[in-house]
């Protein structure tokens, strides 16, 4: 709502009216004087709402004063008291970025402490995955910029200034969950009856990727020449990869019991740590989903087990020389990358997960619904199928143009 009047007065530091919060600038060389964080007063008199601050006035010698400033914020019964008193936030938010104020932390209530009590209480809820990446993101960005700042202080413009700073060197996705681990923090901070600040969904402004590149998926004729060329045990890793869409981390999770011959179901249980070399849990719960098979693939498993596979202490469908989970940078350096190159395909950011695009991808071409695109990679949220799956096939749009064009030539 825009300031219909402003009275200023100024106040005496020794008037018990409002406390003086800053000592007045001089004009001199030296360090500016720490200014304390105004909430402000807020007052309904004489049938109006009002906001008091001390704002900063430059004075004729060319330094500057506090003074203490009324701003009407509108006429009882034009304007309700809620709207007012939000319009009083705005306005304790502007004067205090104006005069560099940031409020003071009470104990335990900086990011970084708040931060500290998220890990601790609910990290152990979380994933292995999950906590790593929030982890990664406190200590590389969110950490070294909010930990000293209490949380009100993290208001919508200090965090478009940390978006705005990112977006020249990090990836949309990236920014994206960075706010994310951000908003995490802060709504449990809520929870706990910490004041936090309001920032709407929509608030920020974030840039588009700047290549605007979408992921490398393959094509059916490129998993067909893979296929033939891999050896074992890739070409049945690349096989599961390209007709179930398994992540990476399940499918070289997989044990020979989460193969179900009877049902022609595989039921991924546990995911490969790349870092550890143990098994976790999956990504999500829909990640727990059977995956059917067909009768073919069931014969490729059978073969492989029959004259490949190598007897473990877990089970493993895929162990490496030691019985353990194989690393997926190694499955793609040894296994997928000669390939590619002995085939003319670019192996630039190839790895397991362009069968996963490629089968979402074949599927949506083969006229499958996008109900079934998204139950076979199994994700929560169809927006994600769609948008980040299903990939515009410029040989499919070619077949598409030339259909149309003999129809309108009869």
């Amino acid at each position: 709502m825009p300031v219909s009047e402003q009275i200023e007065t100024v106040v005496p530091a020794s008037s018990p009216i409002y406390p003086v919060t800053a000592t007045p600038l001089t004009g001199r060389k030296g360090p500016v004087p720490k200014r304390r964080y105004q909430e402000g007063l807020f007052k309904k008199e004489n049938g109006h709402y009002y906001s008091f601050f001390y704002r900063d006035r430059a004075m004729p010698g060319g330094t500057t004063r506090s003074v203490f400033s009324r701003i009407d914020l509108g006429k009882v019964g034009e304007i309700s008291e809620l709207s007012a008193r939000r319009e009083h936030d705005r306005l304790r938010q502007q004067i205090n970025r104006e005069r560099g104020s940031v409020p003071t932390a009470p104990k335990g209530e900086t990011f970084e402490e708040v931060a500290k009590t998220y890990m601790k209480d609910i990290a152990p809820q979380l994933s292995i995955s999950t906590v790593r990446q929030r982890e990664s993101h406190l200590n590389a960005h969110l950490l070294p910029r909010f930990g000293s700042m209490a949380l009100m202080g993290i208001d919508i413009p200090t965090l478009q200034r940390f978006v705005t700073e990112l977006s020249g060197s990090a990836e949309r996705k990236t920014v994206l969950n960075l706010l994310g681990t951000m908003n995490a923090v802060l709504a449990y901070a809520k929870k706990c009856g910490i004041r936090v600040p309001d920032i709407p969904a929509g608030s920020l402004t974030i840039a588009g990727d700047r290549d605007g590149c979408e992921a490398v998926y393959f094509k059916l004729a490129d998993v067909q020449r893979i296929l033939k060329l891999a050896r074992e045990p890739y070409r049945t890793i690349f096989t599961l990869a390209a007709v179930t869409g398994l992540r990476a981390g399940e499918l070289l999770g997989l044990t020979v019991a989460d193969v179900d011959f009877e049902r022609l179901m595989i039921c991924p249980r546990k995911q490969a740590d790349d870092r550890t070399r143990e098994l976790r849990e999956l990504k999500t719960k829909r990640s727990r989903t059977p995956v059917p098979i067909t009768p073919e693939t069931a014969t490729v498993i059978r073969a492989y087990l029959q004259n490949h596979w190598k007897k473990n202490p877990q089970g493993l469908l895929f162990p490496n020389r030691r019985g353990r989970p194989c690393k997926r940078a190694n499955v793609v350096k040894f296994g997928l990358w000669p390939v590619l190159k002995q085939l003319g395909i670019s192996t630039h950011k190839a790895g397991l997960h362009a069968f996963r695009h490629g089968l979402g991808t074949a599927l949506a071409n083969s006229g499958a619904s996008p109900a079934i695109v998204q139950r076979t990679l199994r994700h929560t949220d169809i927006k994600t199928t769609l948008r980040f799956y299903v990939h515009a096939d410029a040989d499919v749009q070619r077949q598409a143009l030339a259909h149309v064009q003999s129809l309108q030539n009869g």
